[in-house]
């Protein structure tokens, strides 16, 4: 009987390591390396499954004020999501690729710099939302009277340190939160029930919301929730390139976890139809007795949420921001802590809308040309993308991205709104402008072989 060596056995526990924290970032996932599209889902509803869903949903039932309205709008922001989670996926999971490899070669080495500042200017801006909210939360339960703006910003301050220290122990605390969410959300609805206030009562609150009314008409909100995950459908890759290339498969775990999302705006929707409550009011509706009454239990389960979520927030940007930047991740941390801290004290809180219409327009024309780039002018089926494969900047992706961009945001009401559907939905309109658009210049301007 052969005795294994020390060295043997060290160069094995060695090897096991290397893989286990392997993330192929920049070469493709082996196909050894593949998961079910059950396992993806199952990642997919633990992202999507967060605080910002039901602040959406509060805000879209206002704004419409009829329950067969809310829904069609969930349908229609879902769709734009499943369709540019599918097939932005499609594209990592055929090629095994991140987004930051796919970018490089769309975008050239530096037009990928805005794949970069756009996921970091999202998570900053998302980490201002949750400390605010953070700050609402302990002022309610504890009835202080502390500035608001500053203590906001102070809140932000301290869900930053942990990530000062790398601990992302706290990130898988949401595993634990995610559930007792839904669970006191479920049960809120259940307890208030699905009598609404008037159509008329709830629009007219809708309209009074400072310092932005509410989205009032179905594409406006049907932009809303599809500018809630935009950063992570056009995205969608980092995930989908550890799936197997199926497209059935692809689709089926997109639909799964936008359907938990749905159910979550859903929730939303109902506790703000039936008291008429703002979002930014959402920790007075679960902790106080006139509403659902969780008291201390509520204001727990809503810190928990809110913390977790942050802590993979700030994170995650500064991992998109040193991919810029290279320097030391700790002085990253700490200055987009205090820029998304600013934010949180100069209220984004209450200019959710205009910060979604913002991500919708400027994200989503990115995913537009991915998937052009790959269905249609069939230039990311190349199988090599060493780096001698990538242009230093591909201007024709950077001009058609700003056009779509402006695209988007000229029809969202900054001054325009087309009413004429699908275009009545701006998230669709820099979508499919930045496809339309890209294909037609690179078939004008081809590039030289």
């Amino acid at each position: 009987m052969e005795i294994e060596q020390p060295e043997k056995r060290n160069m094995k526990k060695n090897k096991a390591s290397s893989e286990l924290l392997e993330d192929f970032s920049l070469e493709s996932v082996p196909l050894d390396k593949r998961k079910t599209w059950i396992n993806l889902a199952v990642i997919w509803i633990g992202i999507a499954v967060v605080m910002s869903a039901i602040f959406r949903g509060m805000m879209i039932g206002l704004g419409l004020g009829k329950i067969s309205s809310v829904i069609f709008s969930y349908l229609l922001g879902e769709i734009i999501l499943i369709v540019m989670m599918g097939l932005t996926g499609f594209i990592g999971a055929k090629t095994g690729f991140s987004t930051p490899l796919i970018a490089n070669f769309s975008f050239g080495r530096i037009g990928a710099i805005i794949i970069s500042l756009s996921i970091a200017f999202s998570l900053i801006g998302w980490f201002g939302v949750q400390a605010a909210f953070f700050a609402r939360t302990v002022q309610f339960y504890f009835e202080t009277d502390f500035p608001l703006p500053i203590f906001s910003f102070l809140c932000g301050i301290l869900m930053m340190i942990p990530a000062i220290f790398g601990i992302r122990g706290l990130s898988t605390l949401s595993w634990l939160a995610s559930p007792f969410m839904i669970i006191i959300f479920l049960w809120g609805i259940i307890k208030i029930g699905f009598h609404f206030l008037p159509s008329e009562t709830l629009v007219t609150a809708a309209l009074n919301h400072q310092p932005d009314p509410y989205p009032i008409t179905l594409g406006a909100a049907a932009s809303i929730v599809a500018g809630g995950f935009i950063v992570g459908a056009t995205t969608s890759a980092d995930i989908f390139r550890y799936a197997r290339p199926r497209m059935k498969d692809i689709f089926l775990a997109a639909g799964v976890a936008m359907a938990a999302s749905a159910f979550l705006h859903l929730v939303g929707s109902v506790l703000a139809m039936n008291t008429g409550v703002y979002h930014e009011r959402l920790p007075e509706l679960v902790i106080d007795n006139q509403y659902l009454g969780l008291g201390f239990i509520g204001f727990l389960v809503l810190l928990l949420a809110q913390w977790t979520t942050n802590d993979s927030n700030i994170y995650s940007s500064v991992l998109a921001l040193n991919n810029i930047f290279r320097t030391k991740r700790w002085k990253t941390t700490i200055a987009a802590g205090i820029f998304a801290s600013l934010f949180a004290a100069l209220g984004i809180l209450e200019r959710l809308e205009l910060f979604l219409i913002i991500l919708t327009v400027s994200i989503g024309p990115i995913g537009g040309i991915f998937i052009c780039d790959y269905y249609f002018l069939r230039r990311l089926r190349k199988k090599d993308f060493k780096k001698d494969a990538y242009s230093k900047i591909n201007y024709k992706a950077l001009g058609v991205y700003l056009a779509s961009f402006l695209i988007g945001w000229t029809t969202s009401g900054h001054p325009f709104v087309i009413k004429i559907f699908p275009f009545s939905i701006f998230a669709f309109n820099g979508i499919i402008s930045s496809i339309i658009l890209y294909y037609t210049v690179m078939k004008i301007f081809p590039e030289k072989e």
